[in-house]
């Protein structure tokens, strides 16, 4: 089913362009909110519900929309959250395919990083604890490597989101993983992606043990509202830097989606 709005898509969907930065600040509270303010939030929740639970497949085009949403929140589109049509789904898997490399290029060291540090932490305590006979002296110096391993894991998540936007934005595997590039960015924003990840931490908590309640059923929707939350707290982030003065990231050029493209068609042989 297509949604009013499509029907009425005019040619100068295309046609809006990036725009300055805004000063308005990063919420990740903003960002869980702006999830709700889209008008087909329920369909389009209940719909990357079954994206997520397609193996493979289904993960790589939800990259592909979120490919989709990012663009149009910085070209200022009227409508930023596309509304979800199963005819998109080849356009959207061939579009997330590189965000996804992307990510397991970034995330497979972090993950080394992170675990080194856990391994690290587990092996501190139980020597600290057969050399000193004292628990909790080992329970405290667990609970530090522990703390340290979080720091480093959020650090390096600055230039994973980096990545990720650039991903995002640009659609091309070699500009996402410029490498100059990207920590320069992430440099740029170090602080402000650990701090709101951090935050951004407490409040997926919170909505993971709101699903729970609902019978575990409401884990999935609830994964997906964090989803798209980080993605628009991505696009916060990235808006703020330009706000700033950062230099821009090159946006891949804007076209219709398939379902867009179909039904302006129709409207068109209708009128």
């Amino acid at each position: 089913m297509q949604p009013p709005w499509q029907a009425e898509a005019p040619a100068q969907d295309v046609g809006y362009a990036p725009g300055p930065g805004s000063s308005r600040g990063v919420s990740v509270i903003d960002a869980v909110k702006a999830v709700f303010e889209d008008p087909e939030w329920k369909h389009n929740v209940m719909f990357a519900v079954i994206f997520m639970v397609i193996p493979i497949a289904g993960p790589i085009a939800m990259a592909g929309w979120f490919c989709e949403a990012q663009q149009r929140l910085v070209r200022r589109h009227p409508q930023p959250i596309p509304y979800i049509d199963f005819s998109d789904f080849g356009e959207y898997l061939r579009r997330g395919l590189t965000v996804f490399l992307v990510q397991i290029v970034m995330t497979i060291p972090v993950l080394i990083i992170v675990y080194g540090f856990i391994a690290l932490a587990a092996v501190g305590t139980a020597g600290v604890i057969a050399a000193t006979d004292e628990p909790a002296i080992g329970i405290a110096v667990g609970g530090l490597l522990g703390l340290i391993a979080l720091m480093v894991m959020l650090g390096v998540s600055a230039f994973v989101n980096a990545a990720q936007t650039r991903a995002e934005l640009t659609e091309n595997f070699s500009e996402a993983l410029s490498m100059g590039k990207v920590f320069a960015y992430g440099k740029a924003t170090f602080w402000r992606v650990m701090i709101k990840n951090f935050a951004f931490m407490f409040v997926a908590v919170g909505i993971v043990l709101l699903g729970m309640m609902l019978c575990y059923v409401g884990i999935y929707p609830a994964a997906i509202v964090l989803q798209i939350a980080a993605m628009r707290l991505r696009f916060m982030i990235y808006d703020d830097y330009l706000a700033r003065g950062g230099e821009p990231i090159p946006v891949k050029p804007a076209q219709l989606l398939p379902s867009e493209a179909r039904a302006q068609a129709q409207g068109a042989w209708a009128g």
